[in-house]
């Protein structure tokens, strides 16, 4: 029975879609009405409070409904959505300089462990890289830089804090390609901000260098 009832949702929302894009207005309300708990929640991760939350969420469900019609089945409609909230609300964020939101509290296995300790090893230090504000500011900076597959990737697994498996899953992809994307994303990060680090340290000693320095 629960099959049969999912699979009838499914069924139900694929006609909402096609009608939304035929210009069907009450069918896109009914489809954004539908995901708008769980995109709220996702906006409000990213940003850390209601009303940027809230206004990010208005600029997503906008661009999604513009861009209906690009909509080609290819992932979860929910996926879609995601996505586009997602990047709203780090456009949102990178323009109002908002708190980023990331948890530093949590202690998971190894395997699950968050960006914060899996930085590359040539990279900084991951406890003082997370023990300052300004650095952390840095980070949530350069996720701007990361193309959009990687940085979807990386806002739900580190700053939502969902496990690989159900990050895989809500991007619609195996949990080895999702793995492959937070290591690219990671990577990336950990160089850029090495980089800024190490100007910032030459800005600060007029370029002599710090041999003590655990940034380097």
């Amino acid at each position: 029975m629960a099959t049969q009832a999912a699979v009838g949702i499914q069924l139900n929302e694929e006609k909402l879609i096609r009608a939304g894009q035929r210009g069907d207005e009450q069918a896109v309300e009914a489809l954004f009405r539908r995901y708008h708990r769980p995109l709220f929640q996702t906006a409000l991760r990213v940003l850390g409070n209601t009303e940027d939350a809230e206004d990010a969420l208005q600029d997503g469900l906008l661009s999604a409904y513009r861009n209906l019609n690009r909509f080609e089945g290819r992932s979860q409609f929910s996926t879609w959505l995601t996505r586009i909230v997602i990047n709203a609300a780090l456009m949102r964020r990178r323009s109002a300089k908002a708190r980023p939101a990331i948890s530093l509290d949590e202690t998971p296995r190894e395997e699950e462990l968050p960006a914060s300790e899996r930085f590359a090893d040539d990279g900084p230090n991951p406890e003082q890289v997370f023990a300052s504000t300004e650095i952390r500011e840095m980070i949530s900076e350069n996720l701007d830089e990361l193309s959009p597959l990687l940085r979807t990737a990386f806002v739900l697994r580190e700053v939502q804090g969902f496990s690989t498996g159900e990050a895989a899953k809500k991007l619609g992809v195996t949990e080895n390609t999702l793995k492959a994307r937070l290591w690219r994303a990671r990577h990336q990060l950990a160089e850029r901000l090495g980089r800024r680090l190490r100007r910032m340290k030459d800005g600060m000693t007029g370029g002599m260098g710090d041999p003590e320095c655990s940034y380097c």
